[in-house]
C-alpha cells in the first residue's frame, strides 16, 4: 500500500511540474504574441479556455459541433484543439477556393492523432504530402487498382458476398430473429475488401479477414483515445495515459500478420501469376515492389500501411452509409415503397439486382445521392497549406491546417430546401454529380485528394441497399422508427477519430490540475505587490471557487450564519469576485447613505447584455443620466399616482375575478393551491396594466410575454462560472447564454408584434384619445414618439421595461401576499383582530377597497410585519465603482456588495422577540410617543428595508403597496382559511432558494366563506 501511494503521488508531483513549467511556457509564448503587432486579417475564433483551447466546445462530434460554431462565427473560422490549430471552412464558397482555385497550395492533408507512435510513420498514402510518392501510388489506384477492369473483375466478389448477406438474413428471417445490420454489413464489406486485397489465399484462411479487422479496429481505438502531447504540442513524446504503447503494440500484431501473408505469396510465387484476371491487389502491389524500373521503389512498410488504410477507408465508411440508407427509408415507408415498386418493375422478382441495373434505376440512384449527402462518410475533409493564401478574405499561413465541413455544406439552407429533411426527390432529374465538380455535394471529396475508391463504393452500395429493399420488409426492434440522432453523424474512418473521441474526465482532470496551478501562481504574485487594504473579517476560502462552499442552498440564510459569526461586515469571495456583506442596521445606512453614490451600480452579470438588451433597461442600467430619465418616468409617468388611479379599475376587475375564483371553491369544498392563484392575479393585474390584456387567457400574447420572461429570469439565475471565475469571464462553458439568446430573440419578435399593434390602435383611437385610459406601453411608445422628449427612448428601452415590470412586479407582491396569508393562518388571534378592524371599518356589505387602506391600521401593520420576516427580495445587490471606507475597512473598487435585508429585519439588536409575527409592535405605545412613529418600510429605516433603499430602491413600492394589503385584506375579510393536511392546523414556514423568498411547501388551503361578496350568486 505505501509503494502504491508513493508511486501516485510521484506521478502527481510529475504531472504538476509539468504542468508549472509548460504554464510559465505559455504565459510567455502569450506575451511575446501580444508584442507582436500583425496587419494580417486572420478568420475569427471563439474564446478559448487555456492548455485545452475549444476541446470544450465539442460536444457532439466534430461536424456538428463545428456547424453550431461556424452559425455563430460564420464560414471561416479558427479552432484551437490543445495546442493543435485548425481553420474550418463550412460552405461552397470556402471550399471551392480551397480545393478548386488554390488546389495546389492544398494538395497535401496533415495526419491527425498521435504520428509518433505509429510504427508506419511517413510511410502513409493517404496522408502523404503531395509529392513523388503520393503521385506515383494515386497514378497506381486509378490505372490498375481501382480502374474499371479491375472493379469489374471483382464484381463476382462482389455478389457472392452480398449473396452470403441475404442467405443470412433470409435464415434470421425464417426464424423470427432480430437482425443487427450494423455487424452484417460491416463484416460484408469487410469481406469484399479482404477478397479483393488478398483474396486469391483467402480460401485458405478463412478466419484471417476477422483477425486483420480486429487489429484495425483496436488500433483505430487506441489512436481516438486521450493523448497528451495533442493537448500540449512540447510534451509530445509523453505517453502518460499509455495509449500510445497500445497503439504500438497492436500495430506490431498487425504487421506480423501482413509480413506473414506477403512472405506466403512470395514463397508460393503467387505474386508471378501471369492471368491479370486472377490478380488481387496484393498482386498488383508486390509487382511494383518488386519492379526494379518503377518511378518510386515502394517499401514493405508502404504495402502494410495501404492495406490498413484500405481496410480503414473501405470497410466503415461504406457500411456506414448502407446503415444510414436502411435507416432513412424504415423511416420513411412512402420512399421504401416507390423505391421497391421501381426494382420490381426494372428488375423483376425472378432474379436479384445486379449492378448493371444500377443504370435504369434513377430513385436507387437518387435515394444513393440523398444518404450520401445527409451522412457522407468523410464529413470532414483534411487539407494543409503549403504556402501563404487568401480564403474569402481572410489570411492563411503556410501550415494550416484546414478542416471542410462537408457535412455542414450539404445541409447548407442556402443550397438545399428543407436540408434536414431525407428527400431522395431533390435529386431526380438533377444534375448533380458525386466527383466533386459541384461544391455544395462532396461526399468523396474533390480534386487530386478526391476518395479513390469512390467508384466500388458506388457499386457496393447501390447493389446492396436494393437488394435489401427488393428482398425484404423491415421492422424496428421495440420501436416504430429508427433513431437516427443516437448514432450522432456518422463518422466513419480513422480520418479525424483522434480529435472526436476524448474521454472527458481525462482533460477536465488535466484542465483542473492547470487551474489550480494558475490559482496559487496568481495568488503567490497578488502576495507581492506591496500593501494589502485593510479588509473586514473574512472566512478561510478554497482554491478556485472562494468561499462558494459557504453558501448553502439558500444564501440569505447561509450569509447570516457568515455575519453571526464573523460580525455585521463580512469579506468573501464568490468565485474570483470579491464581494462584501452588510447585516446590520448600522453598516446598512453608511452604505445607503453616506456611500450612496459608490454603490449605485448593479453587478455586471455575464448574461446581463441578453436579459437587458445591453443594459437598456432600468432595473440593471449603470447610474447614468439614461438611468436618471427612466427612474424619473417611472416615478412621474409610468407608475406615478396619476397613471396608478387611472388603472386601478383593472386592478378592482381583477380582484374581483380573484374573489369568485375562491368562492367557487369555497362552495364546491374544493383546496386552493393558494401561491398559484396568487401568482395569477398578480401576473393578470401587471399585464393589463402594461399590455391591457390577461395572461390567463389561453394562447394569448400576454401569457406568452409572461411565459418567456420567466423562461429567461430562471436562465439568468442559474449558476453561472462565467460571473464567478476572471479566466471564463468571455466564456460561454454552459451554453447560458446561447440559450438565453434563443429566448430573447422569441420574446423580441413577439414584443415587436405588441409594439405594432398598440401602436396601430393608438392610430384608430386617436380622435377619442383624450377619452382613453392608456396602459403603460401606450405611455412608453408615447414617450418614445415625443421629439421633445428630456432623452430619445429607443425600442430596445421599451421591451427592456416591459421586461422589467413582468420580471419584478409579479413574483414579489404574490409571495408576499403568501406569506401573509400562512402566518394568520399560523396567528388565529391576529387573524380575528384584523378581520373586526375590516368589519368596523368597511363593514360586511362590499368588499374592501384601495381607498380603505389609510384606515385600516392594523392590517398596515400585518402587511409591514410580513415584509420585515419575509422580505420578496431577501439580498440587496450593487457593486461598488470606487475605493471607499466603510465601518473603518478599505472596499476596493469592483467590490460587490450584499446587503442581507433578511438579516435586517431579524436583527434581536433592533427587534424585540424578532423571530415571532408582531404586528402589534408597529403600533406600540413608544410609537404613539414619537419613537420610529413614521417607521416605513420604503427604504428611510434602515433595518427595514424590503424594497431597498435611496435612488436605486423599487419603483414599484406604491403599487405592491396598494395591491399586497388590499388583496391580503379581501382574502380575510371574505374567507376563513383552513390547511388541507397541516399540522394542527398551521401551516409549514419553510424557505427555499430563489431570486424572491420563496416558500418550501405550497400553501393549499380550504377557504369557507365568512361573508357572501356576492349575494346575486
Amino acid at each position: 500500500m505505501a509503494s502504491t501511494l508513493s508511486i501516485c503521488l510521484t506521478d502527481y508531483f510529475h504531472h504538476l511540474l509539468i504542468l508549472i513549467i509548460s504554464t510559465l511556457f505559455l504565459l510567455f509564448l502569450v506575451k511575446s504574441f501580444r508584442n507582436f503587432k500583425s496587419k494580417s486579417k486572420y478568420p475569427p475564433t471563439p474564446p478559448a479556455l487555456p492548455i485545452i483551447g475549444h476541446i470544450h466546445l465539442l460536444k457532439a462530434g466534430l461536424p456538428t459541433s463545428f456547424q453550431s460554431l461556424a452559425r455563430i462565427y460564420g464560414p471561416l473560422m479558427q479552432i484551437r484543439v490543445g495546442a493543435a490549430n485548425f481553420v474550418v471552412a463550412s460552405d461552397a464558397k470556402s471550399a471551392q477556393q480551397i480545393l478548386r482555385t488554390f488546389d495546389a497550395d492544398f494538395a497535401s492533408k496533415f495526419q491527425p492523432g498521435p504520428t509518433n507512435y505509429h510504427i508506419y510513420e511517413d510511410s502513409s498514402f493517404t496522408n502523404a504530402p503531395y509529392g513523388a510518392y503520393w503521385r506515383y501510388m494515386k497514378k497506381l489506384c486509378m490505372t490498375k487498382l481501382f480502374t474499371g477492369s479491375q472493379l469489374d473483375r471483382f464484381n463476382g466478389i462482389r455478389e457472392q458476398e452480398t449473396s452470403k448477406l441475404l442467405k443470412s438474413l433470409l435464415s434470421k428471417s425464417k426464424a423470427g430473429e432480430p437482425c443487427d445490420l450494423a455487424a452484417e454489413v460491416t463484416e460484408l464489406t469487410n469481406n469484399m475488401i479482404y477478397r479483393m486485397a488478398m483474396g486469391r489465399r483467402c480460401s485458405n484462411y478463412p478466419n484471417q479477414a476477422t483477425e486483420i479487422r480486429r487489429f484495425i479496429t483496436d488500433s483505430m481505438k487506441y489512436a481516438a483515445k486521450f493523448h497528451f502531447g495533442e493537448v500540449f504540442g512540447p510534451l509530445k513524446k509523453f505517453d502518460l495515459f499509455g495509449n500510445g504503447k497500445r497503439l504500438k503494440l497492436t500495430l506490431k500484431g498487425y504487421d506480423q500478420l501482413i509480413e506473414q501473408i506477403m512472405k506466403d505469396y512470395q514463397d508460393n510465387d503467387l505474386e508471378t501469376s501471369e492471368n491479370d484476371d486472377e490478380k488481387d491487389v496484393m498482386d498488383i502491389l508486390l509487382e511494383s515492389y518488386k519492379d526494379t524500373n518503377a518511378e518510386v521503389k515502394l517499401t514493405r512498410d508502404q504495402i502494410k500501411n495501404f492495406f490498413m488504410e484500405l481496410f480503414m477507408a473501405g470497410v466503415d465508411t461504406t457500411a456506414a452509409a448502407i446503415r444510414w440508407a436502411m435507416a432513412e427509408l424504415i423511416n420513411h415507408p412512402n420512399i421504401f415503397k416507390i423505391l421497391r415498386e421501381e426494382l420490381d418493375s426494372v428488375v423483376g422478382n425472378n432474379r436479384l439486382i445486379k449492378e448493371s441495373d444500377v443504370p435504369k434505376l434513377p430513385c436507387l440512384q437518387a435515394v444513393v445521392k440523398e444518404i450520401l449527402r445527409l451522412h457522407p462518410p468523410g464529413p470532414l475533409l483534411r487539407r494543409v497549406s503549403n504556402k501563404d493564401s487568401k480564403i474569402n478574405g481572410f489570411d492563411l499561413k503556410k501550415g494550416t491546417r484546414v478542416f471542410i465541413n462537408v457535412y455542414m455544406i450539404m445541409r447548407d439552407p442556402n443550397c438545399y430546401k428543407e436540408p434536414e429533411k431525407f428527400m431522395p426527390e431533390r435529386f431526380l432529374g438533377n444534375s448533380t454529380e458525386m466527383k466533386g465538380q459541384d461544391f455544395h455535394y462532396l461526399p468523396f471529396g474533390s480534386g487530386r485528394r478526391a476518395c479513390p475508391g469512390a467508384s466500388h463504393a458506388m457499386f457496393v452500395m447501390h447493389a446492396t441497399i436494393g437488394a435489401l429493399t427488393q428482398c425484404f420488409d423491415w421492422k424496428v426492434k421495440e420501436a416504430e422508427n429508427v433513431d437516427t440522432e443516437a448514432a450522432g453523424t456518422g463518422y466513419s474512418g480513422a480520418f479525424a477519430v483522434p480529435l472526436l473521441c476524448y474521454p472527458n474526465t481525462q482533460y477536465i482532470l488535466l484542465f483542473l490540475i492547470w487551474f489550480i496551478t494558475i490559482f496559487f501562481l496568481r495568488a503567490i504574485l497578488s502576495n507581492s505587490r506591496g500593501k494589502k487594504p485593510h479588509l473586514p473579517p473574512t472566512p478561510r476560502a478554497l482554491p478556485v471557487i472562494g468561499h462558494m462552499h459557504l453558501l448553502g442552498p439558500i444564501p440569505h440564510q447561509a450569509l447570516n450564519k457568515l455575519s453571526d459569526r464573523f460580525g455585521p461586515l463580512v469579506y468573501f469571495y464568490i468565485g474570483s469576485k470579491p464581494c462584501l456583506l452588510v447585516s446590520s442596521q448600522e453598516t446598512a445606512k453608511e452604505v445607503f447613505k453616506n456611500h450612496e453614490t459608490t454603490f449605485l451600480n448593479r453587478p455586471k452579470m455575464a448574461n446581463l447584455d441578453y436579459l437587458t438588451y445591453g443594459t437598456a433597461d432600468m432595473a440593471m442600467a449603470p447610474y447614468s443620466p439614461l438611468w436618471k430619465y427612466m427612474k424619473k418616468l417611472c416615478m412621474s409617468e409610468l407608475l406615478g399616482t396619476r397613471t396608478l388611479d387611472q388603472l386601478l379599475p383593472v386592478r378592482r376587475e381583477e380582484m374581483t375575478r380573484f374573489v369568485r375564483l375562491i368562492q367557487d371553491k369555497a362552495e364546491t369544498g374544493e383546496a386552493l393551491d393558494v401561491g398559484v392563484e396568487l401568482m395569477r392575479l398578480t401576473n393578470n393585474i401587471i399585464s393589463r396594466m402594461l399590455l391591457s390584456k390577461r395572461c390567463s387567457d389561453k394562447e394569448d400574447e400576454a401569457n406568452e410575454v409572461q411565459t418567456i420572461v420567466k423562461e429567461m429570469n430562471k436562465l439568468g439565475t442559474k449558476f453561472n462560472l462565467s460571473d464567478l471565475l476572471w479566466f471564463c469571464k468571455n466564456l460561454d462553458l454552459q451554453g447560458f447564454r446561447k440559450r438565453l439568446k434563443d429566448v430573447r430573440d422569441r420574446y423580441d419578435i413577439l414584443m415587436e408584434k405588441i409594439i405594432l399593434e398598440h401602436k396601430e390602435a393608438r392610430k384608430k383611437n386617436k380622435s377619442t384619445a383624450a377619452d382613453t385610459v392608456k396602459d403603460v406601453l401606450d405611455i412608453l411608445i408615447e414617450i418614445s414618439e415625443d421629439q421633445n422628449a428630456e432623452m430619445k427612448l429607443t425600442a430596445e428601452n421599451v421591451k427592456a421595461f416591459v421586461m422589467n415590470f413582468f420580471g419584478a412586479g409579479t413574483d414579489t407582491s404574490s409571495v408576499t401576499i403568501g406569506w401573509g396569508v400562512a402566518e394568520l393562518i399560523n396567528h388565529p388571534n391576529v387573524m380575528e383582530k384584523v378581520q373586526k378592524e375590516i368589519d368596523s371599518v368597511v363593514g360586511r356589505n362590499r368588499i374592501l377597497e384601495e381607498s380603505d387602506i389609510s384606515n385600516l391600521p392594523y392590517l398596515q401593520a400585518i402587511v409591514k410585519e410580513t415584509l420585515r420576516l419575509h422580505p420578496g427580495g431577501p439580498l440587496v445587490v450593487r457593486e461598488s465603482t470606487e475605493d471607499c471606507v466603510i465601518g473603518g475597512y478599505e472596499i476596493p473598487e469592483g467590490t460587490r456588495l450584499f446587503v442581507n435585508v433578511w438579516a435586517l429585519g431579524r436583527d434581536p439588536n433592533q427587534w424585540e422577540n424578532p423571530l415571532e409575527f408582531i404586528p402589534e409592535r408597529f403600533l406600540s405605545e413608544e410609537w404613539r410617543q414619537g419613537k420610529n412613529q413614521f417607521l416605513d418600510v420604503r427604504g428611510q429605516h434602515f433595518s427595514l428595508l424590503p424594497f431597498g433603499s435611496g435612488r436605486r430602491s423599487c419603483p414599484g413600492a406604491s403599487l405592491a403597496l396598494q395591491v399586497v394589503p388590499t388583496v391580503l385584506g379581501i382574502m380575510i375579510q371574505c374567507f376563513d382559511w383552513k390547511v388541507r393536511d397541516g399540522a394542527n392546523g398551521t401551516v409549514n414556514m419553510e424557505e427555499k432558494a430563489g431570486m424572491t423568498l420563496l416558500r418550501a411547501h405550497p400553501l393549499v388551503c380550504h377557504p369557507v366563506t365568512r361573508l357572501s361578496p356576492f349575494p346575486a350568486l
